[in-house]
């Protein structure tokens, strides 16, 4: 399941209270109970869509504005003493996870110019706003920790908007939308610029902390695995779930899901087998099935394929492997 900082949603609500979404469409969100600082992504990209339903256009701008580093905790810390304005872009991309996995930032640095693509899928409408709002925070968090006023030469968008002025105006630079990528763009010279509060030695400190959050966060990453391990085989007699299937009982999109997988090197496929060679090892030892049931159990529609399945896997065919035990 996807999951974000909760100092986001939070102001997320608060903003739509503000402008005037009544405490009746905002009911269960308001009163979810927050036990810690992130929160399934699910919760924020509802207030969004209510936000965009029932509220004037532009909120995803709107939420932008408002968010600044000291919502985003040893992140938003090590912004402020980060030495370069290039540097806090780096650390958005190397920590990115500690606000919220949903999604990836890469940085291309090439002829006088660095782009910050953000990979985030829109799977459903309040992703446009999240993707809207992370742009103009970054912008802002530039502009805060700089104390210089830093503006990208060009922001693009993957999804479409009515009037692309309204962002335009906040940038002031060339806004697109219905594009290939969500992107910003900036001249490389105005990222050459030194933070207000840079301090190398108390950076270092909140870098190796940050090093430590991340690494907590992929340890429990392995309740992913086992979730996905679960599912898989709780499923395999009635068919193999498609990747598309499990993201979305997961909350994920398919790009977020195989990102994920590959961070740890795994591929959704070389689960699969891992899981269909286990049932099957497991029935073929201590049960009396046949093998053609339990090819059918393993998920093969012919007892042909799993056979062959099996030797590439323990380098025997069912029938030996069982007459070994």
């Amino acid at each position: 399941m996807a999951i974000v900082f909760s100092t986001i949603y939070n102001k997320a609500i608060q903003l739509a209270l503000t402008e005037g979404l009544s405490k009746v469409r905002l009911e269960g969100y308001i009163n979810h109970k927050i036990d810690n600082e992130r929160i399934p992504m699910e919760l924020l990209l509802d207030v969004y869509e209510l936000a965009e339903k029932h509220l004037e256009a532009g909120f995803g701008l709107r939420q932008g504005i408002q968010l600044n580093t000291n919502d985003y905790g040893t992140l938003g810390l090590s912004w402020k003493t980060c030495l370069k304005a290039i540097d806090v872009l780096k650390n958005v991309k190397r920590y990115m996870v500690l606000v919220t996995d949903d999604g990836s930032i890469e940085l291309d640095e090439r002829d006088g110019t660095v782009k910050l693509i953000l990979n985030r899928n829109v799977y459903r409408t309040g992703i446009k706003i999240a993707n809207e709002a992370s742009f103009v925070m970054l912008v802002g968090i530039l502009n805060e920790v700089t104390g210089k006023r830093i503006t990208p030469t060009e922001v693009s968008f993957k999804h479409s908007f009515s009037n692309s002025n309204y962002f335009s105006n906040h940038f002031d630079c060339p806004v697109n939308f219905n594009t290939t990528e969500n992107a910003l763009v900036f001249n490389t010279k105005v990222l050459d610029v030194s933070t207000i509060k840079a301090d190398k030695f108390i950076h270092q400190f909140l870098v190796e902390r940050m090093e430590q959050e991340k690494s907590k966060i992929h340890k429990s990453e392995d309740v992913l695995t086992s979730e996905i391990n679960k599912l898989l085989k709780e499923s395999m007699s009635s068919g193999i779930p498609s990747i598309v299937q499990l993201g979305e009982y997961l909350g994920m999109s398919t790009r977020t899901l195989k990102r994920r997988l590959s961070d740890r090197n795994l591929s959704f496929r070389e689960l699969i087998q891992k899981n269909q060679q286990e049932i099957a090892t497991q029935l073929l030892s201590n049960t009396s099935q046949s093998i053609g049931e339990i090819a059918f159990l393993t998920g093969f529609s012919e007892q042909s394929a799993f056979n062959r399945a099996f030797k590439r896997w323990t380098g025997q065919v069912p029938s030996d492997y069982r007459k070994s035990l």
